[in-house]
């Protein structure tokens, strides 16, 4: 078998959490005067905490303003996952990862959001066991759409490039797999309607067992 590695990223493809978070910034745009739509999500998704901070501080003119939004924005969304008990896990999440346990291929996550997050939420859904690793785009320099946390996965693997195979669902994701180098599967999140094309699809997680095999 070709991979011996499949590097995950989270929000929106392990887990179908992207819906909430995008419903989560109407609770503070009025307050800070800040506009979000679908176009807006496509921009951020994907991005690192610092990146997301940049841009909101470019908009609101005030890089004080914008540590302000963050901060409510992610304590808002740190009490309801807190007492989160629905599953959240993707078509197909538990099929793959069972497949590449029993076929010795390594999985990761390579997320965006901080370790705290993905360390909580993978033990929540019961499928930290699954994974060998994480890498959080907090503790990188260049977040996505730069490619470094793919590579940085790659890196602690000790595989090569074409031994790993990048999953992803969002814009930022793509630009920063596609720069990686590494195979991948883009998988939309079915949450929302499909804002871009990529050259590598999958329809949902099932599907890339078929591939793999």
């Amino acid at each position: 078998m070709k991979y011996k590695l499949v590097i995950f990223d989270m929000d929106g493809l392990i887990f179908d959490t992207e819906k909430f978070y995008y419903d989560s910034w109407f609770s503070f745009t009025d307050e800070y005067n800040f506009t979000y739509n679908l176009e807006k999500r496509k921009k951020l998704a994907g991005l690192n905490g610092p990146a997301i901070k940049e841009i909101i501080a470019k908009e609101l003119g005030s890089a004080t303003k914008a540590s302000e939004l963050r901060k409510k924005l992610e304590d808002y969304r740190s009490e309801y996952l807190k007492n989160l008990t629905d599953d959240l896990k993707k078509e197909g999440l538990i099929e793959l990862l069972d497949f590449l346990k029993a076929n010795n291929i390594m999985a990761v996550v390579a997320s965006s959001s901080s370790r705290e997050k993905i360390e909580y939420l993978l033990k929540n859904q019961k499928v930290d066991h699954y994974f060998s690793y994480l890498v959080s785009g907090h503790e990188i320099e260049n977040g996505k759409p730069n490619p470094d946390i793919f590579l940085q996965a790659l890196d602690q693997s000790g595989f090569d490039k074409n031994e790993a195979l990048i999953l992803e669902d969002s814009h930022n994701g793509y630009l920063a797999a596609k720069a990686s180098g590494i195979d991948y599967f883009i998988i939309h999140d079915t949450s929302f309607e499909k804002d871009f094309d990529a050259e590598f699809e999958a329809k949902d997680l099932r599907e890339i067992i078929n591939y793999l095999k």
